[in-house]
């Protein structure tokens, strides 16, 4: 038997003593990842993500990752991000919404530096932190007496054994390339709801159509136009989930004149019709 001694003086991860509140959890299994959730942020919140099982790529702000087992994604409030998973490989994770999250020398809601990889392996600590989701999840799941501030209190630990993980410098020298693809990328997330084309935005850019592309589809895995579809469609999941605005609104708001060419394109994308995505999501968050 060993007895240990707490330092009391140690400094806390969180600024001013202000700690982080959960906001929403799901414990997403397998048939609910094979349905995308593409591009979209958090203004309000940052998510924390853990892999359960399987395996996948995400895009999280300009970065693609390949992701497994164990991996934790962050996704900062405020970064772009897009889950397309392998469907072969039986995807299914934990999801964390958080707000009020401070942490000394970050912006609010920032797990991770813009300069650190938003993808961490949880390693040795996989256990520890999968064995907490779970407790979270059941304590959500129940509702009963007092959960919210068990909720929190749990919390603050994952939050903590998160940060006591390596983080990778994702830093890389901003060469030439890598300052265009930013402006691209930025010029794209700006107007993704008006009509651009590949062209139009070489000609504001003034870069060839060709090397726009090329360099684009290298950074992100899409090209120009894949990337504008996704980033409208991922907004229009958002504003399903969250408003009750009609099919043919939200059409209109993401960028589409013809909500039956808007339909389809977002059956084939997701996998179901907007209608349905909206019946299946507030069923399954009921």
């Amino acid at each position: 038997m060993g007895q240990y001694f707490i330092n009391s003086m140690s400094k806390s991860h969180f600024k001013n003593g202000a700690t982080p509140q959960l906001v929403h959890m799901c414990n997403v299994e397998t048939k609910h990842t094979m349905w995308p959730r593409v591009l979209h942020m958090h203004e309000d919140i940052m998510e924390i993500v853990f892999i359960k099982e399987g395996s996948g790529c995400h895009l999280i702000g300009e970065k693609q990752y390949s992701v497994r087992k164990g991996d934790i994604l962050i996704y900062n409030s405020n970064v772009l991000h897009d889950e397309y998973t392998n469907q072969d490989q039986n995807m299914s994770v934990y999801c964390c919404g958080i707000s009020n999250l401070h942490i000394e020398g970050l912006p609010a809601n920032h797990l991770v530096s813009q300069n650190q990889s938003y993808v961490l392996s949880s390693g040795e600590k996989r256990e520890e932190i999968d064995n907490l989701l779970q407790i979270m999840f059941s304590q959500v799941q129940k509702g009963e007496d007092g959960y919210e501030e068990t909720c929190h209190y749990l919390l603050s630990a994952l939050i903590s054994i998160i940060l006591q993980i390596p983080q990778e410098n994702a830093s890389l020298p901003r060469e030439e390339e890598s300052i265009l693809f930013s402006q691209i990328k930025s010029y794209i997330d700006k107007y993704y709801r008006e009509e651009l084309t590949l062209a139009s935005i070489a000609k504001d850019l003034s870069i060839s159509s060709y090397y726009l592309a090329h360099l684009f589809k290298k950074e992100t895995g899409f090209s120009p136009i894949q990337y504008i579809m996704r980033r409208r469609i991922g907004e229009a999941q958002s504003l399903l989930m969250n408003t009750d605005y009609n099919v043919t609104m939200i059409a209109g708001i993401v960028g589409y004149d013809n909500p039956n060419y808007f339909t389809t394109l977002f059956s084939k994308i997701v996998g179901m019709s907007p209608k349905k995505y909206r019946q299946f999501w507030s069923i399954s968050h009921s």
